[in-house]
């Protein structure tokens, strides 16, 4: 019964993935494009919390699905850094909603301000990064493949 499990979790994890990273490219394009139009800013804040939410999602089935391959060194260590860095993409956008939502209590909107583009601009970087080394775990390392899952 545990296979199951860790293969539902490898298949959870990949299906968690995705929406967060299409809602928060979304998200930071809405609002490097937005100017001064308050429906897409408010469309920007809006993908920019669910995106989040994913992340927090993605990450955590992302840190049970890697439990079985606790036993591989090899192929633990080529684990790890796509889970670091989805680690740091998490804290990046948790901050960037914090600070967007501490902005939005105030009055104003941090979300077209020179300091958060480039701070979510960060973010899309490192999420590209991490999306590319998950697309390289399953691609090169045939996780979460029916078959190759240990």
């Amino acid at each position: 019964m545990s296979d199951f499990f860790e293969n539902l979790f490898n298949h959870v994890h990949s299906a968690t993935t995705h929406f967060p990273i299409a809602l928060l490219f979304v998200s930071v394009g809405m609002d490097y494009f937005a100017g001064k139009r308050p429906g897409l800013r408010s469309g920007a804040w809006l993908l920019l919390v669910l995106g989040t939410l994913g992340t927090i999602a993605a990450t955590v089935t992302g840190l049970v699905a890697h439990l079985a391959y606790e036993d591989d060194s090899v192929l633990l260590s080529v684990i790890d850094r796509h889970q670091y860095l989805g680690f740091a993409t998490t804290a990046l956008f948790v901050g960037l909603t914090a600070w967007r939502w501490r902005s939005m209590r105030r009055g104003g909107d941090a979300g077209g301000t020179r300091a958060y583009l480039v701070v979510a601009l960060a973010g899309l970087a490192v999420l590209g990064l991490t999306g590319f080394l998950g697309g390289n775990l399953l691609m090169e390392w045939g996780i979460g493949v029916k078959g190759v899952t240990r």
